[in-house]
């Protein structure tokens, strides 16, 4: 199965590219002044819940896998304790934590080793506050990238899952083809699941929406992995996770039905009855996966008027290097919503621009100002957030400060970046920031790699924005973003270079 895009919500991303010729850096960073801010060791503290997909070698050949579980950091550099679940190319296993470190420069950015019964494995990650931050590993023949957020201990309980909860889960099936699967249920406590609604999409055929098969339940495990880790095991949409519970309104899904492979997410749904008049804003949204042709990413933004009408639409989808912008050249686009009568928040968009045809879209609300969102054209399979965009204006001045960042993609095959973002209110070169990258199909890892570049903001600044950015690595060429600004802070990204497809987002710190 190629590598494909994978979705995160508000998880960081600026875009480079593939190296051809090129040498792995130090932990010191090339060039610039030593990093400045106010984190440090003592930042990462408690406990943290964790989800990362990504690519492994496996037989001499690329294989999809994911990763899910909990670590407990001291605020002194130890990681004391920890649970996790991998979904690999030889199975399903879950593994114990012992004799693990991790460390916290002042800008957020770090590094951190888990330590296991199978050997170590090492991350770059970035806080984006002492409460969660963004993580890609770097290991040879093993990429991948995620986020973790701490956990809330007095949460670990099937009595504190209850109500509606959207999700949105990805990943590859048996065969393997590409799925994506989103809905919502409803959790009444004890385990039981009742009014479970789903759609699914395997390599581009989508299954229209669904009951939830006989047999679904969550259940905290009683072995001890429950209370320590906030683990448990689910059957959500016909699909089996273990999953691990971040607080009453998060959960972090891993599929355990080998040899498929899924990773997703759940959230606690705002308990309203859904209709037309939710939706009555401008959004913003970003999507990733993969087509016939291909991996694609998508990000852009509408106007929804409460009455099932869309406006001021704007799109730019990167499938396989071949990069649409809407409206195209002369062309006018208009666009019309369905909220389900239900009132469980399933809905439809869908928008037609004369010259580029119509594209058609599902979601389910989490609130009036988020939803998870999946693609439903032919031979797409691709999903991702739509989250309620600012008013504006949005300016350099507004988006001013630091932001952690990690983003996915894939050139000859997955990338994955991790580090901090510096946007100025100057104008140029207005952007400046370090990261560190992993380069699957070369086995190399960079550390501490600095670019800069312009920002440019077309005003009022919620449409279709410019970042370039240009790394000091001379094999190099600069990067092109299309940047959908959120609000001040959050910032949507899609790469719209042909030698790649790249998708992420931008999460201010404090």
């Amino acid at each position: 199965m190629s590598t494909s895009i994978k979705r995160w919500v508000l998880l960081a991303a600026i875009v480079l590219a593939s190296l051809t010729a090129a040498c792995g850096g130090s932990r010191t960073p090339v060039g610039g002044p030593p990093p400045t801010g106010n984190f440090s060791n003592a930042n990462l503290k408690g406990q943290y819940a964790f989800l990362m997909s990504g690519t492994e070698l496996c037989s001499g050949s690329s294989s999809f896998f994911t990763r899910a579980g909990s670590f407990t950091a001291d605020g002194s550099g130890h990681i004391t304790g920890g649970l996790e679940d991998v979904n690999v190319c030889t199975g399903v296993f879950t593994l114990q934590f012992t004799n693990s470190t991790y460390s916290i420069t002042a800008d957020g950015r770090g590094t951190l080793s888990l330590t296991n019964s199978t050997g170590t494995t090492n991350y770059s990650i970035t806080l984006s506050s002492a409460t969660g931050g963004v993580i890609a590993q770097t290991d040879v023949n093993l990429a991948a990238s995620g986020s973790f957020q701490r956990q809330n201990v007095a949460a670990f309980s099937d009595l504190a899952i209850i109500g509606g909860y959207v999700f949105d889960f990805a990943g590859i099936t048996a065969t393997p083809n590409p799925e994506s699967v989103i809905g919502r249920f409803d959790a009444v406590g004890g385990g039981v699941i009742t009014s479970g609604l789903f759609d699914s999409n395997v390599a581009g055929t989508p299954s229209g929406q669904q009951s939830f098969p006989a047999g679904a339940f969550y259940k905290l495990d009683t072995n001890g992995d429950g209370i320590n880790f906030g683990r448990g095991t689910a059957n959500i949409a016909g699909h089996n996770f273990a999953y691990y519970i971040v607080d009453a309104t998060r959960l972090k899904l891993l599929g355990t039905d080998f040899p498929a492979a899924f990773a997703g997410e759940a959230f606690a749904q705002q308990n309203i009855s859904f209709t037309a008049a939710s939706l009555n804003s401008g959004f913003a949204f970003l999507l990733g996966g993969s087509s016939s042709t291909g991996p694609i990413a998508t990000a852009g933004r509408f106007n929804a008027d409460g009455a099932g009408n869309l406006t001021s639409i704007f799109l730019d989808e990167n499938d396989g290097g071949m990069v649409t912008l809407l409206p195209s050249q002369g062309a006018t686009v208009t666009g019309t919503y369905t909220v389900d009568t239900g009132g469980f928040g399933g809905g439809t968009a869908t928008w037609t621009d004369t010259k580029a045809g119509t594209f058609s879209f599902i979601f389910y609300l989490i609130s009036p100002t988020n939803a998870v969102f999946q693609e439903i054209d032919s031979k797409i399979t691709s999903d991702g957030t739509l989250l309620a965009q600012t008013a504006g204006p949005v300016s350099p001045a507004t988006l001013a400060g630091d932001f952690a960042f990690v983003w996915s993609g894939v050139s000859t095959d997955e990338e994955d970046f991790v580090g901090q973002l510096k946007l100025t209110s100057a104008s140029g070169n207005n952007a400046t920031g370090i990261m560190d990258f992993n380069e699957f199909a070369a086995g190399q890892q960079f550390f501490n790699i600095r670019f800069d570049g312009p920002l440019t903001i077309v005003p009022p600044g919620t449409g279709p924005n410019t970042l370039v950015a240009t790394t000091t690595l001379s094999s190099l060429m600069p990067f092109t973003f299309t940047a959908y600004a959120v609000d001040s802070n959050n910032v949507f990204l899609v790469g719209v270079d042909k030698t790649r497809v790249i998708a992420g987002s931008v999460v201010r710190q404090p």
